[in-house]
């Protein structure tokens, strides 16, 4: 897939868009915005009449107003900046969430393959860190752009109207000031890539550590892996270090080139006032303007750091939420199947490999029945089950349901078909109602909740907890056994009451007695059920329809338990080799 190109301008363009669909908020920022920066070159103009008004021998009715104009424009630049920091916390938020809600929508749509490129702490960086920089980046820098463009072109107009031939020595200054931005911005675009990346690393290897915690402590593996959490903190670190001096550079450089206009216009006022054509009050308004245009001049220049982070972050954002979806192909629906699963010379390869992970696969299942599939690992079982609710798609060949393709299935209507209990339970922190009502399910009622957890033996355990349905089951369901986690899946099954079903080696996580018993769970859900199972003990495929064996991708072997018993193939070694009856074993 041909990565995106995303320009700076592109960029702003389509966060300004989520800006856009609450404008009201927008519009009220802005305006407060100008309305505060409205007083600033206010009241460098008040200096002026103070001066000349206060300090002559002749006061006018102006002067007795003069402080009650200062404390009002205060007044009105309080309140301002305080409806404008209120719209833009909201809008802020607002941004945020919405980010955050098409990210997650996209990626809970993304084909399988991406969760095997992308690891998974990069993913949680970019929908957690990287919107959060941003939204703070690109509305700091609204903030800053606005409010302080517009002090900075109001002080600009006052100093131009107080004495425009000491302005156009601050006039001079100015594409000096550009250069250095420019060159800086160069250097801070490519530190704040590298922060977005080196933290992305940092969240992998904490997700890492948390998820692996019992092996790395088993296997004393504690200093390799602070050593790599350490290696990406200090990459974060040596960025984060070069983009605050890279700042604070041309920070420094732009306000020593201000420091010089103000010694240059503080040299010439002075002549201008020995040659009477500047008052002390013009000169007290033009040195006010001119020192207040130092703060404005210094954040305008310092935005630049968050400019290129707040792109950095952005730049991630987009593409994952660029990036393309899965597609229903087909249109073919239908309230439910009848069960009817072909596989016809399917062939798959994945992009990159030399050779075939499946080749030439010829397999039928009739309605209601069980078939295994079984075979030394790497031999393409998990592969070949994860073709029909199209978590894969076939290179060549077809797969069908009820005759038809699945690619001419609509996606959704297909999977509806599809029920799934897999080696990992993948439990939600949440209730055990919500946990076997899960996704679709979840307008059930109780009553066909607990009927499905009585069907997978689930409900003595369940009447058991202090809160029944209702009881948190904690991260993956850590309240609860193996079997009993298992269960709860199981159940998950049989509420959904699905015509195909997938049990992808569903009892290899469990000891003998704990897998005994949810094997007979398993017995009852496969009843009247297109079932097909992957199962790493052998023996529980006894009662199958009929067993297949992959080897290499290809279907070597196919028939009963007694029928590949007889056979004496690789099906009559592998179940001997679990069973112990290999001959010369004991």
């Amino acid at each position: 897939m041909t990565e995106p190109q995303y320009t700076p301008a592109g960029l702003y363009k389509r966060l300004l868009a989520y800006s856009l669909k609450h404008w009201p908020l927008l519009a009220t920022s802005i305006v407060t915005l100008l309305i505060a920066a409205s007083t600033e070159p206010l009241f460098a103009g008040l200096m002026k009449p103070l001066i000349d008004e206060n300090f002559s021998h002749q006061k006018t009715a102006t002067a007795q107003w003069l402080p009650l104009m200062i404390m009002g424009l205060f007044l009105v630049r309080g309140l301002a900046t305080y409806i404008n920091e209120y719209c833009s916390a909201k809008l802020s938020g607002l941004v945020v969430q919405n980010l955050r809600g098409d990210m997650v929508s996209r990626i809970l749509r993304f084909p399988s393959a991406y969760f095997v490129e992308q690891p998974a702490g990069k993913v949680i960086s970019t929908v957690s860190t990287n919107v959060d920089a941003v939204t703070e980046a690109g509305f700091n820098i609204i903030t800053v752009a606005v409010r302080d463009g517009a002090v900075v072109i109001g002080l600009l107009a006052m100093l131009l109207y107080t004495n425009w031939k000491l302005t156009l020595i601050c006039f001079a200054i100015i594409p000096l000031i550009a250069l250095g931005v420019s060159v800086a911005a160069k250097r801070l675009n490519r530190f704040a890539h590298k922060s977005q990346s080196s933290h992305a690393d940092l969240v992998q290897s904490i997700s890492e550590v948390i998820q692996a915690q019992k092996i790395i402590k088993v296997y004393g593996a504690q200093q390799s892996e602070e050593q790599r959490f350490m290696n990406s903190a200090d990459e974060i670190r040596q960025s984060r270090v070069k983009l605050i001096s890279t700042s604070a550079a041309n920070s420094a450089i732009v306000q020593w080139l201000l420091a010089a206009a103000v010694a240059f216009v503080v040299y010439f006022a002075g002549q201008m006032a020995d040659d009477k054509a500047m008052t002390a009050g013009d000169f007290a308004s033009f040195m006010t303007a001119m020192m207040m245009l130092l703060t404005p001049v210094k954040r305008l220049t310092g935005i630049n750091q968050q400019l290129q982070r707040g792109l950095a972050a952005a730049d991630n954002v987009f593409r994952v939420i660029d990036r393309p979806i899965e597609q229903s192909s087909g249109s073919y629906t239908t309230e439910r199947a009848k069960g009817l699963v072909q596989f016809e010379q399917v062939c798959l390869t994945y992009p990159g490999a030399d050779t075939p992970t499946l080749h030439q696969v010829d397999l039928q299942v009739k309605p209601g029945q069980t078939v295994g599939i079984v075979g030394v690992s790497g031999g393409g079982k998990s592969t070949l089950i994860n073709l029909i609710p199209r978590f894969l798609d076939v290179s060549s060949g077809a797969v069908k349901v009820d005759g038809v393709d699945v690619r001419e299935w609509n996606l959704e209507s297909l999977r509806r078909q599809i029920a799934v209990v897999t080696q990992e339970s993948h439990l939600l922190n949440d209730t055990v109602r919500n946990n076997i009502a899960y996704g679709e399910l979840r307008s059930a009622t109780d009553e066909a909740i607990l009927e499905a957890a009585r069907m997978a033996n689930a409900l003595p355990f369940i009447e058991k907890l202090d809160q029944g349905l209702d009881t948190q089951l904690g991260d993956n369901g850590l309240r609860l056994s193996g079997g009993q986690r298992q269960r709860i899946s199981i159940a998950r099954a049989f509420l959904k009451n699905a015509p195909i079903l997938i049990l992808d080696e569903a009892t290899s996580a469990l000891d003998s007695e704990a897998e005994r018993e949810v094997q007979e769970d398993m017995e009852r859900l496969r009843h009247g059920r297109t079932t097909l199972v992957i199962a790493h003990r052998l023996s529980t495929l006894v009662t199958a329809d009929f067993i297949v064996v992959l080897d290499r991708g290809e279907m070597i072997e196919s028939g009963t338990h007694s029928e590949l018993m007889a056979l004496q193939g690789k099906y009559h070694y592998l179940y001997s080799i679990q069973t112990q009856t290999v001959p010369g074993m004991q």
